[in-house]
Parts: structure tokens; C-alpha cells; sequence
């Protein structure tokens, strides 16, 4: 497991898998982890292990069992060193910044990333 350092407000990424794919004359690389994070964060295609981030799938971890809705968006697909916005959600549509709601705000994502 290689873990992404947490600067500040940045998403604390842990990475399990990386698998690379070369299909004639492109290459494909799919990276499955997991992130700690907060609303209005950004994840750099960078951060993992990426050139360019075109897929990122979301699952919130839900210990608490409090249901979490996880969105994204992501800038420039294709583009070098692009990132993507996340932004989270807890039922009753509160947004989970950092500093309110649990702990500090943060949840724990499961991410499968695809790009090049």
C-alpha cells in the first residue's frame, strides 16, 4: 500500500492496486484505493498516480451507518495533470465541509481511477 502525504487540506489517498494496460499504441492505467476527504476538495489526477484523470468512481464508507452521497466533477477529461472536484453529501442534503459534521468534516471514500 503506498500512501499520498496530506498537506493541510488536501485528501489523505491511500492506494492499494495499479494495473496497466498497453492496447496498441495508447496505455491505460486503472488505480483502486481509498481517500480521506471533505466537500469542495480537489483530487489531482497527479495524486493518483495518473497523467490524466478521464473515470473516478466513488463509494463512501459508511461505518456510521449514516448514509453519504458522493459527487465529482471532473475538469478538462484528458488533459495533463487535470483533477476533479468532489463534493459530499449526508442525508438530509448537508454539504460536509471540512470542520463540520464528523470528526473534521472528512469521509472516507473508496475510489476506482481510470486514466492515462
Amino acid at each position: 500500500m503506498q500512501i499520498v502525504k496530506r498537506y493541510d487540506r488536501t485528501p489523505l489517498i491511500h492506494i492499494h492496486y495499479v494495473e496497466r494496460t498497453v492496447a496498441g499504441q495508447g496505455i491505460a492505467i486503472k488505480v483502486y484505493g481509498e481517500m480521506l476527504i471533505a466537500a469542495k476538495e480537489y483530487v489531482y489526477a497527479r495524486e493518483l498516480k495518473l497523467n490524466t484523470l478521464e473515470v473516478l468512481l466513488l463509494t463512501p464508507e459508511g461505518a456510521d451507518h449514516l448514509p453519504v452521497i458522493a459527487k465529482k466533477w471532473i475538469y478538462h477529461k484528458g488533459e495533463l495533470d487535470n483533477y476533479a472536484s468532489i463534493d459530499l453529501f449526508d442525508h438530509n442534503g448537508t454539504e460536509l465541509v471540512a470542520g463540520q459534521g464528523r470528526s473534521d468534516g472528512s469521509t472516507w471514500l473508496n475510489f476506482l481511477a481510470m486514466g492515462e
